[in-house]
């Protein structure tokens, strides 16, 4: 990629449907330090920083398919994201859901604060963004227990107070009517299952994606830092490029950041510059022969795990499919990539 001035030297993003225009970013910043010291949303919170406590989910959203409209909502962890990362994306805050300033709180919030699920408060933010980006995926009207439950592999309660969250979060469920009473946390386990069976059906709000962003037309990004350079190429030409010029410890590639935030904060390394190979589309392809399967190294886990599941015909691509519920978390598996979390083999 040639520094010219046909690269950005600034973010375009929205959080909770307000457009931010950031020309001052430094890629040293998280999406979390951002939104809580700079935006002051501080609903997010700041647990393990590591990707695993899940305090910190915050909903993003980008256009796919700028032919078909298709909008890919995904739930991450905001204390790995890079700032520099959310460039074209709309961000969801629970803040962005409802509040009590507000006269309406989103049916997520309220399921909770109906069954008593939090206790000391500080993991109930993050349980309420997973919450919602389960409830208004795609495959919403299909959910079933067992679904909700697994998609709060990447959240943690230091309370234990599991039980009534999971109460609060089954509630959705299209199978709700096949609740056993006798697993929930209400003393009157009738009561419980009476308010869960009264919200079958209901219908659940979806925050607006920005119109502009439907629009949006990613482009070359170069953000010079203080400590730091960050640079985003938008094709593997551009990438190639850039790593002639900055070869070996001169650059260092990152997708989810779950591998490279591991370097910089547990083993205190330092890199001059940072390229982001999220907007490479090269890198994302997947393909099926006769006798082998192709995966580009910017593949998530999740865009893998849809495509295995119609692939699922195939012995191999079953049995990859049935590893991924033991694998990392629903928040990490939507960043991370097979290029780097798996190659690099980290932590060791």
């Amino acid at each position: 990629m040639k520094e010219t001035n046909t690269s950005a030297d600034f973010l375009l993003f929205y959080v909770n449907g307000k457009e931010i225009i950031e020309r001052h970013a430094e890629p040293e910043w998280t999406l979390l330090w951002y939104l809580r010291n700079k935006l002051k949303l501080t609903g997010s919170k700041l647990g393990c920083g590591e990707g695993g406590c899940g305090a910190c989910t915050v909903s993003i959203s980008h256009c796919i398919d700028k032919n078909t409209g298709e909008i890919e909502h995904r739930t991450i962890n905001g204390c790995l994201a890079p700032l520099c990362s959310v460039d074209g994306c709309h961000v969801i805050t629970v803040e962005g859901l409802g509040s009590t300033n507000k006269s309406n709180l989103h049916s997520t919030q309220t399921r909770l604060a109906e069954f008593y699920a939090s206790q000391c408060g500080f993991c109930t933010p993050g349980m309420v963004m997973s919450l919602y980006g389960t409830v208004t995926s795609k495959d919403a009207s299909n959910l079933t227990m067992a679904d909700i439950e697994e998609s709060f592999d990447g959240n943690l309660c230091r309370c234990t107070g599991y039980r009534p969250i999971l109460d609060a979060a089954k509630s959705f469920a299209c199978d709700i009517d096949k609740f056993n009473a006798e697993k929930s946390s209400s003393p009157n386990t009738s009561t419980t299952f009476d308010k869960c069976a009264s919200f079958l059906g209901q219908s659940i709000d979806q925050i607006p994606f920005p119109e502009k962003l439907r629009d949006h037309q990613p482009q070359s990004i170069q953000i010079k830092g203080s400590s730091m350079d960050w640079y985003r190429p938008i094709t593997l030409t551009e990438l190639i490029h850039l790593r002639q010029k900055y070869p070996g410890d001169e650059s260092k590639l990152i997708f989810g950041n779950t591998r490279v935030q591991f370097e910089r904060k547990v083993e205190q390394r330092t890199f001059p510059r940072l390229i982001s190979i999220t907007h490479v589309k090269e890198l994302q392809e997947m393909k099926r022969t006769d006798d082998s399967i192709y995966l580009g190294a910017g593949v998530t886990f999740t865009r893998l795990k849809s495509q295995l599941m119609d692939w699922k015909d195939n012995p191999i691509c079953h049995a990859l499919l049935d590893q991924f519920k033991h694998f990392a978390s629903t928040q990490i598996r939507n960043v991370a990539s097979l290029g780097g979390h798996i190659i690099a083999a980290l932590p060791k």
